[in-house]
Formats: structure tokens, C-alpha cells, sequence
């Protein structure tokens, strides 16, 4: 649904001016008024704040044509620019509703249209429609993010080609301290069906939270400590289904209540639950049976290949958060709780080999089916705090804490085999200040601690306790039509272990950034920065146990070596984007260029041990390019039908400096979609081309290309007490082999064939 049903009626601000007096008015919602509203003019270095009537002044300002950057609550922005004269009228603001999210994540609470870094926002309506079964394929339709796939159960986000430890997963701004970072087959755990809110910045996010956001960030926001009152008890309840495809069964329950005038509660819960997937053909691509020389050469032999369902595929997710929250006249304290219970399957490890039999013929022998799944828990307490002072240099503080208890333990073939496990602290602090010479901005201080250990079959990883201690500072400053930004971090990283003396090291990051605004409808952003990133646990440490045999990593079905000597990683990036707005056209490109210094990564070694390849860890200067382009015209036609269509692209290509390929780069893609509203009906049609990926590394296997047809239909229903959103979409309707070429397994485990899932979402 457009932004407009989650925020509709209309804004006014009534504007009155006294010729000495300065200028007064009136923020309304509803014919509400809005309180505590904060109201920025930036060119003139002015902020005023709504009282509880929802009236603002600004003394010192005559008359004159100004831009008010308004942000009324939590979720929104508003830029509008207005003609402020002695006998203004209101300001209606009710159509703008382009680009109006604001992006948490910025200490700065900018929206996307002031961002310098190129942002992409899904809302809460969008997520009802692109939900998945883990976050990497709820966001892998955004331009320049993809999917790591490790099956339904598990996968790894991918910005612009980077994913692993150079993405971080945050949940309300504090990194989720799981294991995700360490294997492509660990869970990120983050739950979409609880996510209010999924903003995704591109490019180095460094000096915002360290080096594990070199590539990029994804912060999910819920609704799990309120910041603002709530008028009265609301909720929400969503199920959906699915065919046989997934046969997926979930269902989510969301509870807001105000306790009191000031104390606020949240109570959720979900469940999902999907089998074994179908898949349109063989698991094993046609490039690996040739390799092996497996492929069928009859439908005899053809049964002797796992065809037609991804083995091992199936997923169990349970969870429950609730959050209390309490509301001061300066801001609001808030504690929150998730408790998540995930058991899924890692595919990819039924397979065949190839036999003798007497006369020397080969033959086909199927292995007795080879069953890894990975059971999870996940306990996580999350305390967050502002406090806004009343005209002093510091505007307000921000505080916030995480601690995650992490588990998961490993099954093969039913026995416990590894046990990995995280108990992680975060702090972060972020102070923000008032105009001071031209400038405003945020100072802040990010602390973490994590205990990571893996005991078991699998344990190549040495455990570890990781200490990082991160300071920055982020400026800005408004020149006219131009935003200027410019920041600075240094962080402090400690690995301590057992087996080696602690390893520790400074990074210093830099940035600037500008958004230039051309005229009412084009606006420039350019961001430069330049990043390190130190090495991680698992970088430095694995297989590195002083062990006569090397342990192998079944997920990725490898054996990888750890290099302690590895030194700080440094990422050049250069970024210049367009952003173009009008009624009925908006458009977006972004160009990125990134030089990374002493690039970590691993490197196909050339030996096999049991027929499994050895990587080995190595640092060597690469280089990322790229682009994300979209247009978009709206528009209605004579039978009150309203329309969107929209082109989109993306393309990376990463070389290290020999001229060889870094290894699991999507290939390029675009697409057309059209969006469809008449009523209280909606529709979208999206198709999407994937080209084949041939820049391969050594070691790689081509990617084909394939075409990704989907389709989504809905009815809204709004009653006198309740909004009723029923649903149904279909996804892979050409039930092409879709294969992830920045996953791991991508030669055994391709993405699910042609799916239906139908579902009604009821908010009261």
C-alpha cells in the first residue's frame, strides 16, 4: 500500500506572523495537534519543538520563502519549501509523501532525500508483501543487494558485492551479536515478521558502526519500546499459507498498549513453518554434474539424482518480544526481551559418487542420505534511552545497550556434532549538540564484547573474546542548497585466545559527504570515505588449533586456514548519485567506486583433501564498481485506475589486482514492474533478469541467467474499528532454476520453484 494509508490525513502548519514578534503556528494531524514536533530550518541554523498544543515559534525569523524540515514522530520527515509572509495561509502537506521515512540508523535522523549515502526504506506495507523465510531474501529485491542463499533456512545479505563480516545486521541500531558472520549456513537472526520498518544503507557505513559495516548496513526497526504515546490499545494479527511448494504456515501477533498516560507496552509473537522445498529441477547444477560426470542420461538414471525437492531444506522458526516503555516530558527509557527458537535445515550434502563394479563399468551408488540441521536459541535484552536538554550546548542524548545470549548447536545424522556459542554486550552512546559556528552534529561512543566459542566435530574456529572501542563524530552544515557532512572514527579491537598472544589493533576512518540540491526536483549526493576494517576471529584463528589434521567445514564443504599475520583492511569509496522528484516522475542513480587495500578473503589454494577444496585466507588489493539506477512514472488513467511503472538495474564487478575475479559477485540484473490501485485494490507485477555470471575466480562454476516473474494481489478493508489487508502473491511464476551466485552452495541448492502463498493481515 502507498505510504499514504500508514500516513494519511493531512499535516498543517498554521503560520502567523507579528511584524517584531517573530513567526508562531500550529502543527495539526487529524485536526490533532502534534506534539513535541521538532521544526528545523536549516539555511538560518533555527530549531523550535511543538509544545502539547502543537504550537512552534521561531522569534528571529522575517518574512521569506523557507524550506521547514519537519519531523513528526519516530517514522517521518516532511521537507517542504513555503512562501512565509505576514498573511501565510496553512500549509497543507498531506500530498507529500515522497522519500518522508526516516532512517534511524543516522544518529542524524535524516530522511532519504538529505541522506549523502544512497538508503534504501522498506515500510511496513511493503513488508507484508516481500517478507521471506530470513532477511537476506526480504531485502535481495532492493537494487544492489542480493542474496547469499544458504537454502530457506539461513543466507547472507550482499551489498554491492560485499557481504559476511563487511555487512552488519543491526535490530533497533545494536548489531545482533550472533554467528552469522562466521559461516554463510548461520542464521542472521533478525525476524522480518516483527519488523516495522527495514532500512538498508549502501556503501561504507563505517564511521556510523565500525568496520564490520564496510560494505553496507541492514537495521531492522520494530516496535518493541514505543517513543511516542500511544492513544489507545492497537494491534495486529497476520497469517499466511502457501502451496506445496514451500507449504509454508505462519502467523504473527503484535499487541501496543498504553499501561498508563506515560508507561507503554508491546507484546509479539510469531511462528513459521515450511517443509522441504520444491525446486523446478536437479539440485546439482548442470555445471557440477558435468564436472563430476554425473549427469542423466535417461530417466532411469535420472531418479538416481535428488530432482524435484531440495533435501533438508525445511525451517521451524518460534519467537516471542515484548518491550515496556517510559515516557518523560525530555524523551522516553525503554527495556525490550526476544526469545527466538529456529531449526532449520543446511542442504547440499546428499549426494552421489561414482563407483566400480567388476568389469571396471561405472556405475551410479547413492550414499545413505547425509542429514545436517542446526538447531538455534536466542535470548537477547535490549535497553534503550533519550533524553532531550532544554537550551544548552547538548541537544539530547541517546543511549543504547544490547545483551545477546546466542546458541546453536549442529546435528549430523541426528547426533549433536558442534556447538557454537556468543555471549555478546553493546553499548553505544551518541550525544548530539546545537548549532556551533554553522555546525550541528553528534559525538559518540560504541563499546562491544563478545565471547564466541565453537566446541565440537566442527570446531576449526579457536574460540575468542572480542573487545572493540569505537569513538566518532559526525558534523554538518548547511551552505544554502548544499548539506555538508563530515565525521571521523577510531576503533580499538582486542582478540583474545588461548593458543595466541591477544591481538590488538587501531582502525581510523574518515568521511565527507555533500547533497546538493539543484532545484526543487534534483538534488546530488556525493559521499566519500575512506575505511579500515580489522581482520575477525575467524579471519586470523581457523584451523589455526595446532592439530595434526586439518577440520573441515561441512556447510561450504571445505577446509579453510586462518592467517594471524593478516593486517588492517582499507576501503577507498567514491559515490556520486542523482535524485530526481517531481508529481508524477521520480529517478535515482547511484555510480560507486571502492579501492580496498589489503582486501581478506579466501583464495582457492589448488589442493584437495577427501575430494574437498582448501582455502586459504589472503589479502591482496581489489577493486568494486558499479551502479544502481531506477525511473519511475505515475500516472492515473480515465477509469480512475492509478499506475506505477518502474526500470531498475544494478551491476557489480570486482577484480583484485593480478586481474582475476573476487569470488561470489552477482551478476547483473533489471527489470520492469508495474503497480496497480484502483479502490481498495492493489496489484504488482515485477519481473526481474538476471544475467549469466562468467567472471568467475578460480574455483567458481558459471551462474546461468534466468528471468524472475512475480506477482502479488490485494484487497483493503477498512471497518469502523479494524483494516483488513488480504493478500496473495506468487512468486517464480516461469518456476525458473534460480541459483544465487554469491551463495556458497549455489551448485547444490537453487531457490524454490513456482510458489503461491495467500494471507490476511487484520490491524485494530
Amino acid at each position: 500500500m502507498r505510504l499514504i494509508y500508514t500516513f494519511c490525513g493531512c499535516l498543517l502548519a498554521a503560520v502567523t506572523f507579528a511584524a517584531d514578534d517573530g513567526v508562531s503556528g500550529q502543527l495539526l494531524l487529524k485536526q490533532n495537534p502534534i506534539k513535541q514536533a521538532d521544526i528545523y530550518i536549516h539555511q538560518q541554523g533555527l530549531k523550535t519543538t511543538t509544545d502539547h498544543q502543537g504550537f512552534f515559534r521561531f522569534n528571529t525569523l522575517t518574512a521569506g520563502e523557507y524550506e521547514l524540515d519537519i519531523k513528526a514522530g519516530e517514522q517521518h520527515h516532511y521537507n517542504v519549501r513555503v512562501a512565509l509572509t505576514a498573511d501565510s495561509k496553512p500549509i497543507e502537506l498531506s500530498t507529500f509523501v515522497l522519500d518522508d521515512l526516516v532512517v534511524s540508523a543516522h544518529p542524524l535522523d535524516h530522511n532519504q532525500l538529505r541522506m549523502t549515502m544512497p538508503v534504501e526504506i522498506i515500510d511496513e506495507d511493503q513488508l507484508v508483501m516481500n517478507r521471506s523465510l530470513s532477511i537476506d531474501q526480504t531485502v535481495n529485491q532492493v537494487a544492489g543487494i542480493q542474496s547469499g542463499s544458504f537454502g530457506a533456512g539461513a543466507g547472507q545479505v550482499v551489498i554491492r558485492g560485499q557481504q559476511g563480516p563487511r555487512v552488519s545486521v543491526l535490530t533497533n541500531g545494536i548489531n545482533n551479536q550472533d554467528a552469522a558472520a562466521v559461516s554463510p549456513d548461520h542464521w542472521v537472526s533478525s525476524e522480518s515478521l516483527l519488523a516495522s520498518q527495514v532500512e538498508v544503507i549502501k556503501g561504507p557505513a563505517t564511521l556510523l558502526y565500525g568496520g564490520g559495516a564496510v560494505g553496507g548496513l541492514v537495521n531492522v526497526v520494530d516496535q518493541s519500546i514505543a517513543t511516542a504515546p500511544l492513544d489507545a490499545f492497537k494491534g495486529a494479527f497476520e497469517t499466511r499459507f502457501s502451496d506445496n511448494t514451500l507449504n509454508e504456515r505462519a502467523g504473527v501477533l503484535s499487541l501496543n498498549a498504553p499501561l498508563t498516560e506515560r508507561l507503554m507496552g508491546h507484546l509479539s509473537y510469531f511462528y513459521n513453518e515450511t517443509d522441504d522445498y520444491e525446486i523446478p529441477g536437479y539440485a546439482e547444477s548442470h555445471y557440477l554434474r558435468e564436472m563430476h560426470n554425473h549427469e542423466a542420461h535417461d530417466d532411469e538414471e535420472a531418479h538416481n539424482h535428488e530432482y524435484g525437492q531440495l533435501a533438508n531444506s525445511a525451517v521451524r522458526t518460534s519467537g516471542l518480544q515484548t518491550g515496556l516503555s517510559w515516557l518523560t516530558d525530555n524523551g522516553y527509557w525503554g527495556i525490550s526481551f526476544q526469545d527466538f527458537d529456529r531449526k532449520y535445515g543446511i542442504p547440499g550434502h546428499n549426494h552421489l559418487e561414482e563407483g566400480h563394479d567388476e568389469h571396471t563399468e561405472h556405475k551410479q551408488e547413492t550414499h545413505e542420505d547425509h542429514r545436517v540441521w542446526i538447531d538455534l536459541d536466542k535470548q537477547a535484552f535490549q535497553l534503550r534511552g533519550l533524553h532531550r536538554f532544554d537550551g544548552r550546548f547538548f541537544t539530547q542524548i541517546k543511549s543504547h545497550y544490547g545483551y545477546t545470549d546466542y546458541q546453536h548447536i549442529e546435528f549430523d545424522n541426528g547426533d549433536p556434532a558442534t556447538t557454537f556459542s556468543n555471549e555478546g554486550h553493546q553499548m553505544r552512546l551518541e550525544l548530539s549538540h546545537q548549532h556551533r559556528f554553522g555546525f550541528e552534529g553528534v559525538w559518540g561512543l560504541d563499546w562491544s564484547n563478545s565471547d564466541f566459542s565453537a566446541l565440537g566435530e566442527e570446531a576449526y574456529i579457536v574460540p575468542a573474546t572480542t573487545d572493540k572501542l569505537g569513538l566518532f563524530a559526525l558534523e554538518e552544515r548547511q551552505f544554502g542548497d548544499l548539506h555538508w557532512e563530515l565525521g571521523v572514527r577510531a576503533d580499538r579491537q582486542k582478540i583474545s585466545t588461548d593458543l595466541f598472544p591477544d591481538h590488538s589493533e587501531t582502525a581510523l576512518s574518515f568521511s565527507t559527504g555533500f547533497n546538493i540540491k539543484l532545484s526543487e526536483r534534483f538534488s546530488v549526493p556525493i559521499h566519500l570515505s575512506s575505511a579500515q576494517r580489522l581482520a575477525t576471529a575467524e579471519e586470523l584463528y581457523s584451523n589455526q588449533s595446532n592439530i595434526d589434521e586439518l577440520i573441515p567445514h561441512l556447510a561450504t564443504g571445505s577446509f579453510e586456514i586462518g592467517n594471524p599475520d593478516l593486517k588492517a583492511e582499507v576501503s577507498n569509496n567514491f559515490d556520486i548519485g542523482l535524485k530526481y522528484r517531481n508529481e508524477q516522475w521520480s529517478a535515482n542513480a547511484n555510480i560507486f567506486y571502492n579501492q580496498m587495500d589489503d582486501f581478506i578473503f579466501l583464495a582457492y589454494s589448488g589442493q584437495m583433501i577427501d575430494e574437498w577444496p582448501v582455502y586459504e585466507y589472503h589479502q591482496q588489493n581489489a577493486t568494486f564498481k558499479g551502479f544502481e539506477a531506477d525511473v519511475a512514472y505515475s500516472f492515473d488513467d480515465t477509469f480512475n485506475n492509478q499506475w506505477t511503472i518502474k526500470l531498475f538495474s544494478d551491476a557489480t564487478t570486482a577484480k583484485l589486482n593480478t586481474g582475476d575475479y573476487v569470488p561470489r559477485i552477482p551478476a547483473n540484473r533489471f527489470g520492469l514492474s508495474a503497480d496497480w490501485w484502483h479502490g481498495a485494490w492493489s496489484a504488482q507485477l515485477k519481473t526481474t533478469r538476471v544475467n549469466k555470471q562468467d567472471n568467475l575466480a578460480l574455483g567458481e562454476l558459471p551462474t546461468d541467467a534466468y528471468t524472475n516473474v512475480d506477482f502479488s494481489l490485494n484487497l483493503l478493508q477498512l471497518t469502523a474499528h479494524n483494516e483488513w489487508l488480504w493478500f496473495i502473491k506468487a512468486n517464480n511464476l516461469l518456476d525458473e532454476d534460480i541459483r544465487d551466485h554469491a551463495s556458497f552452495i549455489k551448485d547444490k541448492a537453487p531457490r524454490p520453484g513456482r510458489s503461491i502463498t495467500a494471507g490476511v493481515r487484520v490491524s485494530f
